[in-house]
């Protein structure tokens, strides 16, 4: 193929050169495919400003091996940003399906005993344990567990989550005496045997060639359920092969329930209930983030793409707990030279992140409210009001100052700014003031299109509106995102689920 120097893709150039002016420019300014249709970088991108992240990433997934080189590290670096935007969003997307799973679980339990639901306790003690709430969990994995109408291997699961219960307590010796029994009882049921090995490959109890059988023999089955696949892929990220983990998610239907109960209810009529994993969307917004973090460290071996990779990398190795690891990257992008002012505000503000996440919230405040006092860009404002909402802090001064800026602004520049206050009242709970800005960030003209507005910033105003009992709005929210994200489909069964039981009908918005 003929080769030649060409200025610096726009799409890319327009998304990575402002990041370093010496380096990144130097790098885009590359030697390229002469046909640019063709280049899959460049499609990519396309896709990602798009926010069509699966099939961004889908299109650098099947062709990085056959990049030259040169071109290779550019696509490594812009499928890692692809990958973290993916994770990010599928952390909010856990957070909003939280929100309605929680309700919807609880309200299956509490209908006439004729038509209740035996298998909603043992779905909300698995979304509770996701949640991080490992004592309500317990106290329903118990009831599954003594519950004779419920299948055997069901009740060995929640048997297996009893021991992640029992761990989460600090309490490992019985944690594993359930595991070994509860596993020895259910008559060595794959899903129970996959359901201990994830447990154990979580807390890390057991070595990594044991994991790695486990997982290897059950993939090869014809065919997988899909919390056989939740499994595996929490195996596959316990044992450091996201690859592996990938596979199973293209190969599945995210949008598919993980189990439907199917019963006679009053008058003899049947009834179906769907139920679904809250912790497969946290388990790929982990996976998304390994994914990232594998990408961005291969882009960072070429030298013109180091200092971006090391940027972004800071943000990955902290959302997945290795602040030690986040902090050096962020100290080795801020000590380069000519760093635009931009990113040099960003990465101070993420290191404040970090101190925060390490136990020092003080000095993490008192550093965003001094990048806050300097900055006027909005993308900044924007990221420390973000970093605010994530680490739950006050940040009085910070929102004295945005608010200071956002009232002379216009509303296109500002989006993201409204969102990310819209997203700091929706963390404190103050619902009417998080549906204000994250109204005033939308696009009114798509408003609930993706191309134009961040995923982010719909998932949480479809959780505002639930929040407040808009469900028709929410609803509508979620269809259109379902679209391009499947796994989506969770929170709008468990939103129209409510709904109905809320207004006693079916609600206006149908699950298409």
């Amino acid at each position: 193929m003929t080769r030649r120097l060409v200025r610096p893709r726009p799409l890319l150039a327009r998304l990575l050169a402002p990041l370093l002016v010496v380096s990144l420019a130097a790098a885009l300014a590359v030697s390229a495919p002469a046909c640019a249709a063709d280049d899959p970088v460049d499609a990519a991108m396309k896709l990602y400003e798009k926010r069509r992240y699966e099939q961004a990433a889908r299109v650098l997934e099947d062709a990085l091996a056959r990049l030259d080189a040169e071109r290779r590290a550019q696509g490594q670096l812009v499928l890692g940003m692809i990958y973290l935007r993916n994770a990010d969003l599928h952390e909010a997307l856990a957070r909003s399906a939280a929100a309605a799973e929680l309700d919807y679980l609880d309200k299956l339990l509490k209908t006439g005993t004729e038509d209740r639901s035996r298998y909603a306790r043992l779905y909300l003690a698995e979304a509770l344990l996701a949640r991080g709430n490992a004592a309500a969990a317990g106290r329903y994995f118990e009831q599954v567990r003594a519950d004779p109408g419920i299948e055997s291997r069901y009740r060995a699961i929640a048997g297996v989550g009893l021991g992640s219960v029992l761990w989460a307590q600090r309490d490992p010796e019985r944690a594993r005496g359930l595991w070994r029994a509860d596993a020895a009882g259910a008559n060595g049921a794959a899903e129970v045997t996959l359901a201990r090995a994830a447990a154990q490959g979580r807390v890390q109890a057991v070595d990594v060639k044991s994991l790695q059988r486990v997982a290897d023999d059950a993939s090869r089955a014809r065919e997988l359920s899909l919390r056989a696949r939740r499994y595996l892929i929490e195996i596959y990220l316990a044992t450091g092969e996201p690859d592996k983990a990938l596979a199973l998610v293209r190969a599945a239907d995210l949008g598919v329930a993980s189990y439907v109960e199917t019963f006679k209810a009053v008058k003899g009529t049947a009834k179906s209930i769907k139920l679904y994993d809250l912790a497969l969307l946290t388990d790929l917004a982990r996976l998304y983030r390994e994914l990232a973090r594998r990408q961005l460290e291969q882009a960072a071996a070429d030298v013109r793409m180091k200092p971006s990779a090391e940027f972004y990398l800071a943000g990955v190795l902290s959302g997945l707990g290795s602040n030690d690891e986040a902090l050096k990257y962020v100290q080795a992008f801020l000590a380069r030279p000519q760093t635009p002012a931009q990113y040099r505000e960003r990465a101070l503000a993420r290191q404040a992140l970090i101190a925060h996440r390490q136990g020092r919230p003080a000095e993490a405040e008192s550093a965003w409210t001094a990048v806050a006092a300097q900055a006027s860009d909005p993308e900044v404002l924007a990221d420390i009001v973000l970093d605010c909402a994530d680490a739950q802090a006050q940040c009085d001064k910070v929102l004295a100052r945005v608010g200071q800026v956002i009232e002379a602004g216009d509303g296109r520049r500002y989006q993201r700014l409204n969102f990310a206050l819209g997203t700091y009242y929706l963390r404190k709970k103050d619902y009417t003031r998080a549906i204000s800005y994250l109204e005033a960030g939308r696009d009114k003209s798509n408003k609930n299109k993706i191309e134009a507005n961040d995923p982010e910033m719909l998932a949480g105003l479809a959780e505002a509106y639930y929040r407040t009992k808009k469900f028709s709005e929410g609803l509508e929210i979620f269809f259109e995102m379902s679209k391009e994200f499947p796994a989506v489909r969770q929170i709008q069964e468990a939103m129209q689920g409510v709904y109905s039981m809320e207004q006693r009908s079916a609600g206006d918005v149908k699950i298409l």
